[in-house]
């Protein structure tokens, strides 16, 4: 064929920023009566943003002030909380096929909410997503791709061509068992190719392709934000929690409660326009951008301890080379960081975020410090709020029509090196008094 009548393949571009801010004021039940209603909006917009993320890995939790009853306990209760909301599943040697199961579809699948992901994180491993919302996604080598037979896309990141994206909607009504729809995919699945050895096919041998079997982390929760077991047939399955270290920083830097700006909705005002033509934040005195990077280098080297923790050590005498935020908005102190390893479903994360915000002693804290790292080899990054594609449609997600085939969900899908280096989200709980409480969180998708 001439090279003028070749098809163009197409490659959607990466997104340029993926990060966002929000920010909101909440209002202990009980202790505020009037804004009751405005809470509630905010709390549904601070637990639709937990929520985007559907593959913890690491929680963090950073509280300041630890020598106090009052730090102790609330140190205790989110150790507590954390444990109970964190149970997970490792399921061993699962094959594919066995997740199209009626039993475990109708159990699982379709009611409340399973998010599961492989364990090979190898660069050129087959990863296997299940998205919380019935969608299991798979991100393949070109080579499986092809042996497998299943319609998908272009990966928008690494060598082009090199990596593809299938997405099934395991939940839709139409995707149901005796279909040719439904029966063509569970048989892929069952009969996922293995890798075969390349001496012996170079010998002459006949090719020996086994059904290949995976590793899979499971959580699923109900509609109470409550871990249920999770069970496989042909599989073995174990119930795990969420490792948990921790580590106290004395005489450090620690901002004080009244640095923080307040949580104030963005202004519908237009931003000024630079003489370049974009539009950029003001540079005043009374922007908080600049605070909010200087807090959160100061927070980044906190959870790091050790040596970077050094860089923030209390010193009477002003230094050159200031770290963190500045040392006129800071006191001596000590902190304690928390850390969770694990499957972190993220209802059970917005659980423990609605408690340890109606906890009696967070008024007591100047400001409490949350972090969130995803897995990063999941094939997505964050989900967004449009419904779940279906195989074979030729709509994207945000409802415009593309040609069969390309770009349904590459909004979603996860850059590994973006992820490693800026996903998941942070998010900072600032008590204000009279039951009020600030909440700022950004993500970085």
């Amino acid at each position: 064929m001439n090279a003028h009548h070749k098809k163009a393949s197409y490659r959607p571009p990466p997104p340029s920023d993926r990060s966002r801010y929000s920010a909101g004021e909440l209002f202990v039940p009980g202790k505020v009566e009037e804004g009751e209603y405005g809470s509630a909006l905010t709390r549904a917009r601070l637990g639709k943003a937990v929520e985007r993320i559907p593959f913890g890995w690491q929680l963090e939790a950073i509280l300041p002030s630890t020598a106090s009853s009052a730090s102790v306990a609330l140190a205790t209760a989110l150790e507590e909380v954390s444990q109970a909301s964190g149970s997970y599943c490792l399921c061993e040697g699962v094959n594919l096929g066995d997740l199209l199961t009626p039993d475990f579809l109708n159990s699982f699948v379709r009611s409340d909410s399973l998010v599961a992901l492989s364990l090979d994180d190898a660069e050129d491993a087959d990863v296997v997503c299940i998205d919380g919302r019935g969608r299991l996604v798979l991100s393949l080598t070109k080579d499986t791709y092809e042996l497998l037979g299943l319609p998908g896309r272009a990966s928008a990141y690494g060598t082009l061509r090199q990596r593809f994206v299938v997405e099934i909607s395991l939940a839709d009504p139409a995707f149901r068992a005796g279909k040719p729809g439904f029966e063509r995919v569970k048989r892929a699945l069952a009969n996922w190719p293995e890798r075969t050895n390349l001496l012996d096919e170079l010998g002459g041998q006949p090719a020996e392709r086994p059904s290949k079997r995976f590793d899979l982390l499971m959580s699923y929760v109900d509609d109470q934000g409550q871990p249920r077991p999770v069970s496989l047939p042909n599989s073995t399955c174990h119930s795990l929690r969420p490792s948990f270290t921790s580590h106290i920083i004395s005489s450090i830097s620690v901002p004080k409660a009244a640095s923080f700006p307040p949580a104030t909705p963005p202004s519908s005002a237009k931003k000024p326009r630079t003489s370049s033509g974009a539009f950029r934040p003001s540079l005043d005195g009374d922007d908080p951008t600049a605070f909010w990077e200087t807090y959160r280098e100061w927070a980044g080297l906190a959870a790091l301890g050790g040596g970077a923790a050094d860089k923030l050590r209390w010193s009477n005498e002003a230094e050159e080379d200031e770290w963190g935020v500045e040392r006129e908005k800071c006191e001596e102190g000590e902190v304690q960081v928390l850390r969770w390893e694990g499957l972190l479903h993220p209802k059970a994360v917005l659980s423990v975020i609605e408690r340890l915000s109606r906890h009696p002693d967070l008024a007591k804290h100047p400001f409490i410090s949350l972090t969130l790292r995803p897995f990063p080899h999941a094939p997505l990054s964050h989900t967004s709020a449009a419904a779940v594609p279906v195989v074979g449609t030729s709509n994207r997600p945000n409802g415009k029509k593309r040609k069969r085939g390309r770009g349904r969900g590459e909004e979603e899908e996860a850059d590994r090196e973006r992820v490693e280096d800026q996903g998941g989200w942070e998010m900072v709980l600032v008590p204000r008094g009279e039951g009020k409480l600030d909440w700022h969180l950004w993500e970085g998708q």
